[in-house]
């Protein structure tokens, strides 16, 4: 069999969302076995470098697509950074405190939130999901800094909003610089995902491709959400996680079972990669 390229998200598809946030079993045989057949396997995530969590690295990936694609390595090297401009940075600041928003700002090296953020005045209501993720973060060792820190620089970021608040200006500022993703909405709250115009999981997909010159019909992808649509539709073979969203798995080739029903596995196998 020619090698192929696999690309796989995090949350949903090899980590369980259940609350105990843990690995299959069957889905650390499947990567071990990708491996031992010569196939390249990559993690493609949202995330920054610095938010994926050792159990993860311990997989023994051969690279990471991170940031939606502005940041991407193999075998520990980087291979590629995007970096935003400290001016671009400080208007985006300044653009999300006048509207009010609650943002986490990513980088491959830090993660940070707005003094605005952090001094109680985050409006009427508690978004306990930002909350628990920067508590999180913290517990984890990484320290969250502040928008007014000196090194301070993001490579994407993630904001909240109270449903019903009037962020028109804020997007219209971003759709001048960004690509907005929606994440969704959940409890009382829309959620967004923001990385700089013309990067995706897809052109992440792209560059590997290119690198190390591998056809497009050599390349899987496994995924369950809607930031996930642009690897699942830029590779060759896009696989869907058994209870994602409809509108993910209208888009893909195979709609495997669930990751608690060993869903990574048995894509793998149905695809005769393992």
């Amino acid at each position: 069999m020619e090698r192929s390229i696999l690309f796989f998200d995090i949350d949903g598809t090899i980590l369980t969302e259940d609350g105990t946030r843990r690995i299959p079993d069957s889905t650390r045989q499947a990567i071990s076995r990708a491996k031992e057949r010569g196939h390249l396997t990559f993690i493609n995530t949202g995330r920054v470098f610095l938010n994926i969590e050792p159990m993860i690295r311990a997989l023994d990936f051969d690279g990471y697509v991170c940031g939606c694609g502005t940041n991407i390595y193999y075998q520990e090297k980087e291979l590629f950074r995007n970096r935003i401009s400290k001016e671009l940075c400080r208007q985006t600041v300044l653009a999300a405190r006048a509207s009010k928003v609650e943002v986490l700002y990513e980088a491959a090296e830090l993660n940070a939130v707005d003094v605005w953020n952090r001094d109680g005045s985050a409006g009427e209501k508690e978004n306990r999901k930002f909350r628990e993720l920067i508590d999180y973060f913290s517990r984890d060792g990484r320290a969250i800094g502040r928008t007014e820190d000196a090194d301070f620089h993001f490579d994407k970021f993630t904001f909240w909003y109270p449903l019903g608040q009037n962020i028109q200006s804020f997007l219209d500022f971003l759709q001048e610089h960004y690509d907005i993703i929606d994440r969704g909405q959940e409890e009382e709250y829309g959620m967004y995902e923001v990385v700089p115009k013309g990067f995706s999981k897809g052109t992440g997909v792209q560059y590997l491709l290119d690198h190390f010159q591998i056809s497009r019909t050599n390349s899987y992808a496994f995924g369950d959400s809607t930031n996930d649509l642009a690897m699942l539709t830029d590779v060759a073979h896009g696989i869907a996680m058994g209870g994602s969203p409809a509108v993910v798995q209208e888009k893909v080739e195979f709609v495997t079972r669930s990751i608690d029903e060993d869903g990574l596995f048995y894509a793998m196998e149905h695809f005769h990669l393992i």
